[in-house]
């Protein structure tokens, strides 16, 4: 089985590829379309030019082939993508994946991403692409797609990854609670720029105790929240919860 993860930024989608990555029958994936979006994206970001020179940058289906043997050799492949490449994607070919989202709530989205970049759009959020892909996904297989909250997640891992391998048939095992600190087999090149936190970490990170507000997001970003806020809603009206 193909695990097609569709997220936003700034969640923990790192954590949960590494808590996939614990399974004795899954290996993982880390953003194999992230090379293509890059090269295509064409402004300055960290290891530019090692993720052009060893991804593949051109050709989706060499992509999906690599994603398909890793299938056929280990059985469960986790692929972590972000949304904002699905145009990167052969879209025939991910309707034979088994989707799962993930979804954050906007406010804890924006807040983190305005502090690596300042000037964030509604684009920059991937949900209009979650929407996109949830719809399309939920048509094909008659049924709603499984969608995890970082935050529900991150309240009770037990929980919520007991439930999300249920839809996904596949038996929960206690190792996907816990890993190893430090780097991850599975890493992209740019872990160095991007996954200190989770390096540093050996599980979810619990909630903290005092929740960020609308209050807390800059001024001139408040209207992306407002336009992201329906969009978050009808997914986390599908989420698993804690």
């Amino acid at each position: 089985m193909i695990i097609y993860l569709i997220s936003g930024p700034r969640n923990c989608s790192t954590a949960l590829m590494y808590s996939f990555s614990q399974r004795p029958d899954t290996t993982a994936i880390d953003e194999p379309f992230y090379g293509l979006w890059l090269t295509q994206l064409n402004e300055p970001q960290p290891f530019f030019d090692e993720i052009a020179q060893s991804m593949e940058c051109n050709d989706q289906n060499k992509i999906h082939d690599l994603i398909e043997a890793k299938e056929k050799i280990k059985g469960n492949v986790f692929v972590k993508n972000m949304a904002n490449t699905v145009k990167y994607m052969n879209n025939l070919r991910i309707l034979n994946y088994q989707p799962l989202f993930l979804i954050r709530d906007p406010i804890d989205t924006i807040i983190s991403h305005a502090k690596i970049y300042p000037k964030v759009t509604a684009e920059d959020l991937c949900l209009e692409y979650q929407i996109e892909l949830y719809d399309r996904f939920k048509t094909m297989l008659k049924e709603d797609p499984p969608v995890i909250d970082g935050n529900e997640l991150r309240q009770n891992p037990l929980s919520v990854l007991t439930q999300v391998c249920r839809q996904l048939n596949l038996p929960f095992t206690h190792e996907m609670l816990s890993w190893p600190r430090g780097p991850n087999p599975a890493d992209g090149i740019w872990s160095e720029a991007w996954y200190k936190d989770v390096h540093s970490s050996t599980g979810f990170v619990p909630l903290p105790s005092i929740r960020k507000t609308k209050a807390d997001i800059p001024n001139e970003l408040v209207p992306i929240y407002d336009q992201a806020v329906p969009l978050y809603q009808k997914l986390f009206s599908h989420s698993i919860r804690a």
